[in-house]
């Protein structure tokens, strides 16, 4: 409908402009008198429902205001008084009076005062080439006063009004007024518009170009903009250029129905996003680089991690982070055009898994950030990560600079550790354990590797680590071990690939093993309490016990905690990796809102970790409850299979949580408290320990 509107009277402008009377009107230059002062002034237009006002007296541009006879509302129903002592005149109209005082600010309207700026006052106008002097009224304040749709043609340059576009006070009460628009920037200079309102917004947009625009069109909506933003005829201007924006337009575009109209005009085809305010208030608009589909693809010969975007040259953060080791890219300005979390699987290079996310600006950003945030995974015991990142043709390319990974490989068999080295060309090697200082050093010719120096952290319970370091013309690879071992050599005396098998020292005494105690709870965290009994006491007093039998039969052990403390969850895992732990084994107690449950439970990480696979940490558990079981006589409440349970999860060796029993049923709690049965308990788990020792 609006369109149509447009359209007819876009031809009736045409029709108008076409006439000979009105063409040469369009733009003369008049001489008038105001204040006694002569001003030269140009002659305009006017129209009102389509047809030109004539009643004999010119309108005219004054100070960048169109003015216009006061007398031109009786032709469309309204009734205008003067009062010559005064110089006051009184408009009329659909229950409004309105009275304008010569030279006047101060304009009523049913008696309540308006103040207006001083170049919108109504003036006593001589005309010298009419001889004939009348009162002349800024053209868009009646107009508005009185509820006309008032418009502006830029193009021909000419005002309009329609009489038909009066509202009831209803209707006009359910207009909402934009108070402010401002632009801002964020980290970078890519501009930030807000626009702030006095009610919610109802608005449609559309991006055009030739030339590049972003039109925002506001619905039920009134300009009321009192300050930053310089109005000429009806349009405010509000200059950027700061790409890609380059300027603001805003405009009342119509009355009937109240929309106020936005253009932003661009320096160049982008992508926006338009967010309201918390309270729906305001329009917060930003212009943005989308982050499409992302994908591992083969570029100039090397594995890369490709991201499409619709910005060519998108501003990147680049971060290396540590515990764990990650690459941190942020991508600014951007938006993620699938969801707001997705995550990769991809094995490149030295990187496990990608994970990117619209990311929720931190102190090191601006709050109107919108960043895109891509996280590079490392894997497990690789330093000093790097990659390579190039932008063009609206692609980001990362590229893992060579790294450690690339020389050697490292997986787990069972509980064997296959370690192998790659070179670029078959060679002689020369392997040398050293078993008093428990390193093994791996000796090859001068650049037979493609990386010169390098370190991996391992600390699987039985490598520490493995380095590559260069001496004259030897390349050596160092192995450092936790304890003895075992190995064998799996390749060819002169081979591009060396590969070795590394298992524990068979006759391994017990003091080479390390195991770790982990009292659950502690400190301010009691854990459950039943029957008057606090968990976290129990598995303290039978973690002590446990300790004392371990160290009894010559095992090298650590506990989490040795009293009443609280330890983070996190840091228990750390304080077992930190000390190559062989195993740990974390005491717990059980509860239940059905006090008759009682028994043994045994929970193990279902999923193969860095350096342990699932099946070792199932064996484990397994063993242990079914010595407990057989040495208590306690009820068999099964194995259970956890992915998150942290203590189990981010340890580097095998790992078990043991519930000990049941402190919700009262005849199990009493036995927890009893001494001597928890030292059938500790017992219990001992065989358990050695059992799988003697198997793994």
């Amino acid at each position: 409908m609006r369109k149509g509107k447009a359209i007819v009277f876009f031809l009736l402008i045409l029709l108008i402009f076409s006439s000979p009377g009105f063409a040469a009107s369009k733009n003369n230059k008049i001489v008038v008198s105001m204040e006694n002062k002569n001003y030269t002034v140009t002659e305009v237009p006017v129209l009102i429902d389509g047809q030109a006002i004539d009643i004999g007296i010119p309108n005219f541009i004054h100070k960048d205001y169109t003015f216009v006879p006061i007398r031109f509302v009786e032709q469309y129903g309204a009734k205008v008084s003067w009062d010559q002592k005064t110089k006051t005149a009184t408009i009329f109209q659909n229950n409004k009076e309105i009275k304008m005082t010569i030279n006047s600010r101060n304009v009523y309207v049913n008696g309540q005062k308006k103040v207006v700026d001083k170049a919108l006052t109504p003036k006593l106008v001589t005309f010298p080439s009419k001889k004939d002097t009348r009162t002349m009224v800024p053209f868009r304040l009646v107009a508005e006063i009185l509820g006309y749709e008032v418009g502006w043609d830029d193009a021909n340059r000419v005002p309009f009004i329609n009489t038909k576009g009066i509202k009831t006070p209803e209707e006009s009460s359910n207009v909402m007024e934009i108070t402010n628009i401002s632009v801002s920037k964020g980290s970078t200079n890519i501009p930030k518009i807000t626009i702030n309102g006095t009610d919610k917004f109802k608005y449609s947009t559309a991006l055009l170009e030739d030339p590049h625009r972003l039109v925002i069109d506001i619905d039920d909506a009134k300009l009321n903009i009192k300050d930053n933003i310089l109005f000429e005829n009806g349009v405010g201007v509000l200059k950027v250029n700061s790409d890609p924006v380059s300027s603001l337009k805003i405009s009342q575009f119509s009355q009937s129905p109240d929309v106020v109209r936005i253009v932003v005009n661009l320096t160049e085809k982008v992508d926006f996003d338009i967010i309201s305010g918390e309270n729906g208030k305001s329009l917060n608009i930003s212009f943005v680089n989308k982050v499409g589909k992302i994908k591992k693809e083969n570029i100039n010969g090397k594995e890369a991690l490709v991201i499409y975007n619709t910005c060519s040259k998108p501003k990147i953060n680049y971060m290396n982070l540590k515990n764990p080791e990650r690459i941190v890219i942020d991508i600014l300005d951007s938006l993620l055009e699938t969801g707001t979390y997705l995550e990769y699987d991809y094995d490149i290079g030295f990187i496990e898994k990608i994970r990117i996310s619209q990311f929720e600006p931190d102190n090191n950003y601006k709050s109107n950030d919108r960043i895109v945030r891509v996280v590079l995974d490392v894997k497990n015991g690789v330093s000093d990560s790097n990659v390579k990142i190039d932008t063009y043709d609206n692609r980001i390319v990362i590229t893992p600079e060579t790294s450690i990974w690339e020389i050697i490989d490292y997986s787990l068999k069972g509980t064997d550790r296959i370690i192998s080295i790659n070179t670029n060309e078959k060679i002689e090697y020369n392997v040398d354990y050293n078993s008093q200082e428990k390193f093994m050093t791996i000796n090859l010719p001068s650049g037979s590797l493609d990386l010169e120096e390098g370190y991996i952290a391992i600390n699987d319970g039985l490598i520490k680590d493995i380095r590559i370091v260069k001496e004259r013309n030897v390349s050596k690879i160092i192995i450092k071990f936790m304890r003895n071992i075992e190995y064998s050599i799996l390749s060819n005396n002169i081979d591009n690939k060396i590969s070795l098998k590394i298992t524990r020292d068979s006759n391994a005494k017990p003091s080479d093993r390390v195991i770790a105690i982990d009292p659950g709870h502690g400190g301010k965290d009691p854990g459950t309490i039943q029957n008057g009994v606090n968990e976290k006491d129990i598995n303290l007093a039978v973690s002590h016990k446990l300790n004392e039998g371990l160290r009894n039969k010559g095992y090298t052990t650590i506990m989490t905690r040795e009293d009443d403390t609280f330890v983070e969850l996190k840091e228990r895992a750390n304080i077992a990796n930190r000390n190559g732990a062989d195993l740990f084994i974390s005491i717990h107690s059980n509860s239940n809102s059905n006090s008759s449950i009682s028994g043994v439970q045994v929970l193990y990480h279902s999923k193969d970790k860095t350096n342990v696979t699932k099946e070792e940490t199932y064996k484990l558990a397994n063993i242990i409850k079914e010595e407990i079981i057989k040495g208590t006589g306690a009820e068999d409440k099964g194995l259970v299979p956890r992915e998150q349970t942290v203590v189990i999860r981010d340890t580097n060796m095998p790992a078990v949580l043991i519930e000990l029993g049941f402190l919700s049923n009262p005849k199990e709690a009493e036995l927890l408290k009893d001494e001597s049965y928890q030292y059938l308990l500790v017992e219990s788990i001992i065989n358990g320990i050695e059992r799988y020792f003697e198997t793994y």
